[in-house]
């Protein structure tokens, strides 16, 4: 690439993304926080609603990844790892799916799902589920958290209104979406100044601004986000007490998915009040959040067999043989990544699963950084154990990997 091509290509971070996989190589987003005295937060302007114009589809690239094949088993890891096996995709940017976590759940609270899959989504919802958890996907971020902040961010993230109504916010795709990236121990008015520092949207409004609480974040990825909705959700990790009835308040959608006329009746057992309305292919739904939780769940778990993972090839011996025997050279530049994650990213490109030691629990979420040539997909995997001081052995059809003595 020419000096020319590359300055064009830095210069153009928030170009539409094509649906497509990337290489195997990951180059890491800089950012810079920037800190101020004081960072304020503009309550009426976060208050706007998204639009029910802009239905959740199927042949959006956000659905499609959340409808990706997947499997897994997890058993007695960290609720911020078993997200993240399922969510980052270090080897192929494009494929992360966005998560943002409430805040008063413990994300080092240890959960045993068991069996994952059939689709990235329903192992979300059952990572979730297991913590006690709901799910539901917003725009192109899946929340995670208390039945009660799911349902009250759903109230203040979309509106009621007529169908019609055009979009109030920017799209995914257009010059306003941004790849945003905060490192370990960033405050909520970092954060906020982060996000405005890449918008040139204003936020305003007659209420006076209020200071948001201090407190200490996790290093956080949010790919292809408008900045918007970005507000919306690190506004949303301080609505204080929430009342019980929010879960029972219905709120408007509309979704655009094959089939989707025939689970309506099973909704209606969640919410015998739901209303729906069939339009040009979509269908809009006035339910409570349980309802519109669970119709996401039945259409997200049916996998996208486009994309089906490789198989395993049963007469090539265990997992492991299998690993060590692929001759496939990649290169492959991460920084900063936690160790297990990573490694099911790339055993993930033969098909093969993990299975996590719970006592390797520190090792795996320790972070690595790697920048390598023409390397096959054992070398890289030696690289990432030996600096995280894990081991990997064949447990039949799963590669184990566990704590070195």
């Amino acid at each position: 690439m020419s000096k020319t091509q590359k300055s064009a290509a830095r210069s153009a971070p928030n170009t539409p993304r094509k649906s497509m996989y990337h290489p195997l190589r990951f180059q890491p987003l800089v950012c810079t926080v920037v800190v101020t005295a004081i960072s304020v937060l503009h309550l009426a302007g976060l208050s706007k609603p998204i639009s029910a114009a802009d239905p959740l589809s199927q042949t959006d690239d956000f659905a499609q990844r959340l409808r990706e094949p997947h499997t897994g088993f997890a058993d007695g890891q960290s609720l911020r790892l078993a997200v993240a096996v399922v969510s980052q995709q270090q080897t192929q940017p494009i494929r992360h799916i966005n998560t943002w976590l409430d805040r008063k759940v413990n994300p080092d609270r240890l959960v045993s799902p068991g069996g994952l899959g059939p689709t990235r989504y329903a192992s979300l919802c059952t990572v979730a589920a297991s913590a006690g958890c709901v799910c539901y996907p917003v725009d192109n971020c899946v929340l995670i958290g208390r039945a009660s902040w799911v349902a009250e961010l759903s109230h203040r993230l979309y509106s009621d209104v007529d169908d019609d109504t055009p979009s109030r916010r920017s799209r995914r795709g257009d010059a306003e979406s941004m790849d945003l990236q905060w490192p370990d121990l960033t405050t909520p008015d970092e954060a906020l100044q982060l996000v405005r520092g890449h918008s040139a949207e204003r936020q305003s409004g007659d209420i006076a601004p209020t200071a948001l609480p201090h407190d200490l974040w996790p290093k956080t990825t949010l790919r292809d986000i408008s900045p918007h909705l970005a507000l919306q959700l690190i506004a949303g990790q301080f609505l204080g007490e929430l009342p019980d009835d929010r879960i029972d308040v219905a709120f408007a959608r509309s979704y655009q998915f094959a089939g989707a006329s025939s689970v309506i009746d099973g909704l209606r057992e969640t919410d015998p009040n739901l209303q729906v309305k069939v339009s040009g292919g979509q269908i809009r739904l006035l339910a409570i959040p349980a309802a519109h939780q669970a119709f996401c769940r039945q259409m997200l778990s049916i996998p996208d067999q486009e994309q089906d993972p490789v198989p395993a090839n049963p007469a090539a011996g265990t997992a492991l043989d299998r690993l060590k025997a692929n001759q496939r050279t990649f290169s492959l530049e991460v920084v900063d990544k936690p160790a297990g994650p990573l490694i099911q990213a790339l055993v993930g490109q033969l098909g093969l699963q993990c299975q996590f030691d719970p006592a390797a629990n520190p090792q795996l979420e320790k972070r690595v950084s790697l920048s390598v040539v023409d390397q096959t997909l054992w070398q890289l995997v030696r690289l990432i154990t030996d600096q995280a001081s894990l081991k990997i052995d064949a447990a039949g059809g799963k590669l184990r990997i566990s704590a070195k003595n």
